[in-house]
Order: C-alpha cells, then structure tokens, then sequence
C-alpha cells in the first residue's frame, strides 16, 4: 500500500512548481500573460455562446469572441516564438474571417 503522505507532499510540490511557473511568465512579460488569458476566456465565451444557443447560435457574437481570441493568442505565439502556434492562428483569423464574412452577408 502506498504511503499517503508521500503522495500528497507530491502533489503539493507540483502546485507549488505550477504556481511558480505562472508567476515567473507573468513576470517575464506580463502583456503577453494577459492576451493569452484574455484570449483563453474569449474562446471560451465563445463556445459557451454556442452550447447554450445551439442548434441555432448567433454566429456573429461567436465569431467576434473567436476572432478575437485568436488574434490576441497570434500575438501572444509570436512572442514566444513559437512557429506552429503562430501558423495555427493564422489560420485561424483566415477561417473565422471568412465564417463571419459570410454570416455578415
């Protein structure tokens, strides 16, 4: 059997490692923190609106928060120098650009 206390002071160094991760990106560039939050909780806005309005969502609010989320996240990849995250938001603006093209038309 395994010895409970070990598990938790585990699972306590790897919150506490977690924590500090959080902070020292924070730290290192606070602006790209919060686009990455905002652009997190947008997305999620997002596919909120569409679970609660489904079968028949208003795409345009949907597409407003989805844009959004991705060009705040494009920006946050591109600091971090990240080529695949950049390329996928790319993509993503290209994608949710067209979709509200088309449900403004």
């Amino acid at each position: 059997m395994e010895d409970r206390g070990a598990t938790e002071i585990m699972a306590r160094i790897g919150r506490r490692q977690t924590l500090n991760w959080i902070q020292k990106d924070y730290r290192r560039n606070p602006l790209r923190f919060c686009c990455e939050v905002v652009g997190m909780i947008s997305n999620l806005i997002a596919s909120i609106i569409l679970m609660i309005y489904s079968p028949n969502p208003p795409m345009f609010w949907a597409y407003i928060f989805f844009i959004l989320a991705s060009v705040l996240l494009l920006g946050a990849a591109y600091s971090r120098r990240s080529f695949g995250f950049t390329v996928m938001y790319l993509v993503y603006i290209g994608i949710d650009g067209i979709g509200f093209l088309k449900t403004l038309i």
